[in-house]
C-alpha cells in the first residue's frame, strides 16, 4: 500500500466519523488496488486510522479464505467489485438513512442533488444482502440494508463519500419533510 493510498483511506475515514455519516468503529471502506483490494480491518476505528489498520486482500478469492482481520464485510465488498466498476466502496452508518430505511423500501430523494446523482435508493433486507446489492450497485451509486447502513461506490473514495453525504442529506430533507422521501413504495 501506497502512502496515498493510505493518506486517502485515512482522510475519507476522518470524513466519515466527523460528519457524523457513520459511528466510531462502525462501517467500513475498501479501494480497489493493483488488482488487490485494501480494506480497513473489522472494528477499525474510522476516524483514526493507523497504517494497521488498513489489510490488503485478494480481488477474487473465495470469502471464506479472507484473512480473519478483515472487515466483516469484506465478502461483501468483493462481490460488489467482481461485478461492478467501482474502484472505491464505502459502507457507513448514516443514522437519518438507517431511520428512514426502517419504513420503506425505496427512497426517492426530494433535494435536487440527491434526485440527479443518486435517484431512486433501494432498501434490501440484510439477509439478502449479498446477492441484492451487486446486483444494484451495477446501475446505482447508493443502496441501503435496512436498519444498518448505506454502500456507495465510486470511481475514487471521494465519489464514494460524495455519494454516502448526498444520501445522509437527502435523507434529512425527508426528514424534514414529514420523515417520508417522495415516493413510498412497499414491495
Amino acid at each position: 500500500m501506497t502512502d496515498n493510498v493510505f493518506a486517502q483511506l485515512r482522510q475519507v475515514g476522518e470524513d466519515l466519523v466527523g460528519q457524523g455519516l457513520t459511528t466510531s468503529h462502525g462501517g467500513n471502506i475498501s479501494v480497489r488496488h493493483q488488482g488487490r483490494i485494501l480494506i480497513t480491518t473489522h472494528f477499525a476505528m474510522l476516524g483514526r486510522l493507523s497504517p494497521g489498520d488498513v489489510i490488503e486482500i485478494p480481488l477474487r478469492e473465495e470469502p471464506d479464505r479472507i484473512a480473519s482481520d478483515a472487515s466483516r464485510d469484506a465478502a461483501l465488498h468483493q462481490l460488489i467489485y467482481k461485478f461492478t466498476p467501482a474502484m472505491a466502496v464505502i459502507h457507513a452508518h448514516p443514522v437519518h438513512a438507517v431511520s428512514i430505511s426502517l419504513k420503506n423500501d425505496i427512497i426517492s430523494p426530494l433535494d435536487l442533488e440527491g434526485s440527479v446523482f443518486l435517484r431512486d435508493i433501494s432498501v434490501v433486507e440484510p439477509e439478502d444482502a449479498a446477492v441484492r446489492l451487486p446486483q444494484l450497485l451495477q446501475t446505482r451509486v447508493a443502496a441501503l440494508v435496512r436498519s444498518h447502513g448505506s454502500y456507495t461506490v465510486g470511481r475514487g473514495l471521494s465519489e464514494a463519500l460524495a455519494y454516502v453525504s448526498a444520501l445522509e442529506f437527502s435523507c434529512r430533507v425527508a426528514i424534514l419533510n414529514g420523515g417520508r422521501p417522495a415516493k413510498e413504495v412497499h414491495l
